[in-house]
């Protein structure tokens, strides 16, 4: 399939410095956000590191290989690596990062993701989450313990259950599925889904444009709406299938 897409950051009103990471490659078809955490710069030193190992794993990755142990195995070794880099200093401690995925095969896609950065998929007029937060609150409300309008304001609603650097034994969470001509991919970190709820979104999403108009939009409202952490989106629109040189050109 052919895409468009478009990456911004933005440090937001609050801040001092930006935590968030992300990587996009128009070739290769792979998007990640991440998301610092620890004290001192460390979660902008994880998510760093996050993302040059995650770049460099799936960048060259094949695409004639099962794609779910390729995208394990580079979670797994950026997991690996941010926790011996935790070992090394005391300012490291408890450093890590949440990270979510997007990977494009040919007519599919591909989803990893720890932590609480989310990926959504707007088709056919519909906006939906695609991956499920590793959260406190969230496994609260899996069980029934709490609605979907008490996770809003849940004073543990920061609370990571999952993350890289978090454990030894990651589990990572993939995803896959076919993709259709119009899909639209947004990878974010959590500064916009806390200024921004499920109808604005939508709303933006609704208007069908570019990547690039609806990647500023976001961050826009992100930061009209208090900007109190740092922001990350990607927007990715398929946009119908790749037609080769010699059958657009001769009609073969």
């Amino acid at each position: 399939m052919d895409y468009k897409f478009c990456a911004l950051t933005n440090l937001g009103k609050v801040r001092q410095n930006n935590e968030d990471a992300y990587f996009a490659t128009e070739k290769e078809g792979v998007f990640m956000v991440a998301d610092g955490m620890g004290g001192h710069k460390a979660g902008e030193i994880a998510s760093s590191m996050t993302r040059e190992i995650l770049s460099q794993r799936l960048v060259t990755r094949s695409t004639t290989d099962p794609q779910e142990p390729i995208l394990r195995e580079a979670f797994l070794e950026a997991n690996g690596k941010v926790r011996e880099k935790a070992a090394t200093a005391p300012e490291f401690e408890g450093m890590g990062c949440t990270c979510a995925v997007l990977a494009l095969r040919e007519s599919e896609f591909f989803l990893a993701h720890v932590g609480d950065s989310r990926i959504y998929l707007h088709r056919k007029g519909a906006l939906k989450q695609v991956t499920r937060d590793h959260s406190y609150v969230e496994e609260l409300f899996i069980r029934g313990l709490i609605s979907e309008e008490e996770k809003v304001d849940h004073p543990y609603k920061h609370q990571i259950t999952r993350y890289i650097g978090c454990s030894s034994k990651l589990e990572v969470d993939i995803t896959s599925g076919p993709l259709w001509n119009g899909d639209v991919f947004l990878l974010c970190t959590d500064g916009l889904t806390e200024e921004v709820g499920a109808p604005k979104l939508q709303e933006i999403f609704d208007r069908n444009l570019d990547p690039e108009p609806t990647a500023d939009l976001l961050i826009k409202e992100a930061l009209n709406n208090g900007g109190r952490d740092n922001v990350t989106v990607i927007v990715v629109r398929i946009t119908g299938k790749k037609t080769s040189f010699f059958k657009k050109i001769l009609g073969w």
